[in-house]
């Protein structure tokens, strides 16, 4: 019974996801890795990986921004696993940071074909993936079997 219900509970915060962003344009987000790490009541940090960015990408780290839960304002931010001088968009990394908070997710993945990967459940669990094309999806399946959800997105199997 347990399970049934959470289940039906992943299938509903997936449907949920699809009806308010099926359509939505992921594209700013293109080559970016971001996820939620912890934080307080008061403060949200994300966790970047964003080499698209990253003007030479032999130095790069991820980049840890703290934001405000409430009005999403940065708090702080700095690159990590790296001792270099990072050369990078930093700003359009914060703003892409603001931006993800709408989507009330632990995780999200765009890679550099435009392929979307959500985490529902946690940053580990995959949820659902917008495949861009045909082409990425059989690409795809050989790695993963996936289950049609709606239109082009898909679940793992």
């Amino acid at each position: 019974m347990m399970i049934l219900l959470i289940s039906c509970f992943g299938q509903s915060k997936e449907k949920a996801f699809i009806a308010k962003y099926e359509l939505e344009d992921f594209s700013q987000f293109k080559g970016v890795n971001i996820f939620k790490r912890g934080g307080d009541k008061n403060d949200q940090i994300l966790v970047m990986d964003a080499s698209y960015f990253v003007n030479d990408t032999s130095k790069i780290g991820c980049y840890v921004i703290t934001l405000d839960r409430k009005n999403y304002q940065v708090i702080k931010a700095k690159w990590t696993l790296t001792e270099y001088y990072v050369d990078a968009d930093t700003i359009k990394l914060q703003q892409l940071a603001q931006a993800f908070m709408k989507y009330e997710i632990p995780r999200l993945d765009v890679d550099e074909q435009g392929n979307v990967f959500i985490y529902l459940k946690d940053v580990e669990t995959l949820a659902l993936v917008r495949f861009v094309n045909e082409s990425e999806l059989m690409k795809r399946s050989k790695e993963t079997k996936w289950i049609k959800v709606k239109d082009n997105w898909y679940k793992p199997k």
